[in-house]
C-alpha cells in the first residue's frame, strides 16, 4: 500500500520510489487518515508487499477478497496482485508497509529459480495473513520491524540488513504457505476489473468515457459500473476522478510545477474544475495542500519522523 509512487508503467503497474540505489525496497510508517477518504488507491506492482498493523484495524482488499487486519496482524501480498487498504468504520489505523522487489534481490540464479520465481508465479497464493501465533509469523513481523528501523537509522551497512531481511521473509512466507489453504476460486470479472484499472491508470491524463473503460474490460457499460461498485465501492467515473486527484497530489508535493500545468497533466479540463474537484476530495485547494504538505515535511524532518504517503 505503498508510497508516493514515482509513476506508472504503460501496463498500469506502480513504479516504486525505492529508499536508495542499493536497497530495492521501500518502507513507510503511516496512518490511514493521511489517505483521501482513508483508503489507498487500488493498484498493483511487481514488488512483494508486507503490511503490519501497529495500532487499530483496517480492511484490506486483494483480488476481490476483503480481510480484516487487527493490531499485531500483518499481510503478505504477492507480486502483481490488485490490492488496497481502507478504513474500518471510519477509525484510523497506524501501520508499517514494506515493499521488496524480488527481481532485484534474486541475484543468485539458483535461489531465484528454486524459491523466488515459483513464489511470484504462485497464482494460488495471492496473499497470506500473518499471525503472531505462528513462529514464522512472529519472525516476519520482527523482520519488518528491523527493516523499518534500518530505514529510519540508515547507515553504510543498511543495504545488508535489507538484503538479509528479504531472504528471511521469503523463507518464512514459503514456510507458512505450506500449510495455507490454496486459493483456487478467482472472483468473477476480476480480470476485467484489472484491465479497466490498468486502462484508467494509463490514460487518466486524457479524456476518458464510461464506454472506453467498459471496452477495456470487454464489458457493457452497465456491467462495468456494477463491477466497479462491487469491488471498489466507486463508479467508474468516480474512480477516474480519484486517480486524477491522487496523481495531482503527488505532483503538488514532489514538483514545483504550477497548478495549471498539474491540472492539464492529470486530465482536468480547466483549472477551476480541477480546484473544485481537488477541494471536494482533499478538503483543501491545490495551493493549500501544497503549502501544508511542505510544512508537514519540514516538521517531520526536524523531529526525525518518517511518514510517507503511499497513494
Amino acid at each position: 500500500m505503498p508510497v508516493a509512487p514515482a509513476g506508472r508503467l504503460p501496463t498500469g503497474a506502480e513504479v516504486v520510489r525505492y529508499d536508495g540505489p542499493m536497497f530495492f525496497s521501500f518502507t513507510e510508517h503511516s496512518l490511514l487518515s493521511q489517505y483521501p477518504h482513508m483508503r489507498a488507491e487500488c493498484h498493483w506492482h511487481v514488488d512483494f508487499e508486507f503490511l503490519h498493523v501497529i495500532r487499530g484495524s483496517m480492511r484490506f482488499f486483494v483480488n476481490g477478497d476483503v480481510v480484516r487486519l487487527d493490531e499485531g496482524q500483518g499481510i503478505f501480498v504477492n507480486s502483481r496482485q490488485l490490492h488496497y487498504g481502507f478504513d474500518l468504520d471510519g477509525r484510523d489505523c497506524e501501520f508499517a508497509c514494506t515493499l521488496l522487489n524480488p527481481l532485484r534481490f534474486g541475484v543468485l540464479p539458483q535461489l531465484t529459480q528454486r524459491y523466488i520465481a515459483p513464489l511470484m508465479e504462485n497464482r494460488r497464493l495471492p496473499y497470506l495473513v500473518i499471525e503472531e501465533g505462528r513462529e514464522e509469523g512472529r519472525r516476519i513481523l520482527a523482520t519488518l520491524d528491523q527493516l523499518l528501523k534500518s530505514r529510519v537509522y540508515a547507515d553504510e551497512l543498511s543495504p545488508l540488513t535489507v538484503a538479509s531481511g528479504f531472504y528471511a521473509l521469503v523463507r518464512d512466507v514459503l514456510a507458512l504457505s505450506q500449510t495455507a489453504r490454496p486459493m483456487d476460486g478467482a472472483h468473477p470479472h476480476l480480470a476485467a476489473l484489472s484491465a479497466m484499472v490498468e486502462f484508467v491508470h494509463g490514460h487518466y491524463d486524457q479524456p476518458i468515457t464510461l464506454a472506453q473503460i467498459a471496452e477495456a474490460g470487454s464489458l457493457g457499460r452497465t456491467a462495468c459500473t456494477t463491477v466497479f461498485r462491487r469491488y471498489l465501492d466507486l463508479t467508474p467515473i468516480e474512480f477516474v476522478t480519484d486517480v486524477r486527484v491522487r496523481a495531482a497530489a503527488r505532483l503538488l508535493t514532489t514538483t514545483a510545477l504550477p497548478v495549471n500545468v498539474i491540472a492539464s497533466r492529470t486530465g482536468f479540463a480547466s483549472v477551476s474544475f480541477f480546484t473544485r474537484t481537488f477541494r471536494t476530495v482533499m478538503d483543501a485547494t491545490p495551493s493549500q495542500y501544497r503549502r501544508q504538505s511542505l510544512d508537514d515535511q519540514a516538521a517531520d524532518a526536524s523531529e526525525g519522523v518518517m511518514v510517507a504517503f503511499h497513494a
